[in-house]
């Protein structure tokens, strides 16, 4: 299975900028991202949501005098979109192959060189602003900013994506400008290539400024503030339908431990061959929407469960889930439903790296987070190697560190 994954060759353009090369000549479209090493959690105090109107202006302002980055590709029959996660901004495209050298060239000048403008800034700001209403009224949205505040809690890493309605309006041209010229000049950028690779093609469309802004030796990420202690609070249960996120922190990505974590989302996952859905949904008929994953940032992660069910069940779900969590914890799982859950999660992670543009995202974010390139098939052979032990491991920590929270919650029914 791993002989099917190509692998990555890291070469530089012209400055020194890496490129991420991942060739799979069988393939008639290129997926490309380019990404920058500045997230969420690098917006400067009190400018919160920065980088995310920095992902959509990217997109959306002319570019050398004419049309957006964004209307460009679709012209060419393309997709693309960018978005700032908690430690990357990425910029990323679906094209046809021989449209890919191009459209590599204006996501680098639309990236280095965007013309940002007083107008263009109020239109997206006010976008943003409606994103962040519908967000408050989305249950889902809801309940993953307050998850994810009560795990890192007054940490950059618990911050909303698109920042508060308050700080938003608070970002004005002098300041974005100021925030966009520091992370080219401080964090790490690397452009990744997947597909038919034309890399001879691909190096004449890139604009000698825009390389030269883009290049230059970058230093890995600073360390950044450690995270602090969650802070766990007891859920109110709403009358009706609810969503609840139950979970704790986990270990970074490159702790090896995190393998671990990973497999766990999977034996407690939305899978048949799951205990969860044989207790949740088989035998209780608790809940019937309902996954399990971790999530791991360069210094810190998280391990959840998300649930639907009825609020008057809410307990009961919490109970299995620490209950089969327990069990774990004390017994390890049996030999079949940990390699059930390694082949899932191998199956996972190689058909993300078989999909161009999404392996194009995960190679080029990870390499500016982490300064090394991804390798799917060491890690895929990796999870083949985690013991019953490592997996019980993993279920202690999130039983002990067990944190829930609901939306909507019960607080409005409690206050009639």
């Amino acid at each position: 299975m791993a002989d099917q994954i190509p692998t990555t060759r890291v070469a530089q353009l012209d400055g020194g900028m890496p490129l991420l090369l991942t060739s799979t000549a069988d393939q008639h479209t290129v997926g490309v991202a380019l990404s920058l090493g500045f997230g969420i959690r690098d917006d400067p105090p009190g400018l919160s949501g920065a980088a995310h109107l920095l992902a959509r202006l990217v997109m959306s302002v002319p570019l050398q005098g004419g049309p957006s980055l964004s209307e460009r590709i679709e012209q060419l029959g393309g997709t693309s979109n960018a978005m700032a996660e908690p430690e990357s901004l990425t910029i990323h495209a679906r094209v046809l192959t021989d449209d890919a050298p191009v459209v590599a060239g204006w996501m680098l000048d639309a990236l280095t060189q965007p013309a940002l403008s007083n107008e263009a800034l109020d239109r997206e700001r006010q976008i943003v602003a409606q994103e962040l209403a519908v967000a408050a009224a989305d249950p889902a949205d809801a309940l993953q900013s307050a998850f994810l505040d009560a795990v890192f809690p007054g940490h950059p890493l618990g911050t909303a994506v698109g920042g508060t309605p308050s700080s938003v309006e608070r970002i004005t041209l002098g300041p974005l400008l100021q925030v966009h010229q520091r992370a080219l000049a401080t964090v790490p950028l690397a452009l990744a290539y997947v597909g038919n690779v034309q890399e001879t093609a691909l190096r004449k469309r890139m604009s000698p400024l825009a390389m030269a802004r883009a290049g230059g030796v970058r230093p890995r990420r600073s360390p950044h503030a450690a995270v602090g202690r969650p802070n766990p609070s007891d859920p109110t249960w709403p009358d009706g339908f609810c969503w609840l996120l139950a979970g704790a922190p986990a270990p970074a990505v490159t702790d090896p431990q995190r393998d671990g974590f990973v497999l766990l989302g999977h034996l407690l996952g939305a899978s048949p061959a799951s205990r969860m859905y044989q207790c949740l949904r088989d035998e209780h008929g608790l809940a019937y929407a309902f996954r399990a994953w971790t999530r791991a940032y360069s210094d810190a992660g998280f391990w959840c469960f998300l649930a639907g069910t009825d609020g008057a069940n809410g307990p009961a779900v919490v109970q299995l889930l620490h209950a089969e969590l327990t069990r774990l914890a004390q017994q390890g799982p049996a030999p079949a439903d940990l390699e059930a859950a390694v082949r899932h999660a191998r199956t996972e992670l190689l058909q993300k790296a078989e999909n161009g543009v999404d392996s194009a995202i995960v190679m080029a974010s990870h390499y500016c987070v982490n300064g090394a390139v991804r390798c799917p098939e060491a890690e895929a052979a990796r999870l083949a190697h985690v013991t019953a032990a490592d997996v019980a491991g993993a279920a202690a920590v999130v039983a002990d560190g067990l944190l829930v929270v609901v939306r909507p919650d019960g607080r409005a029914r409690d206050e009639r």
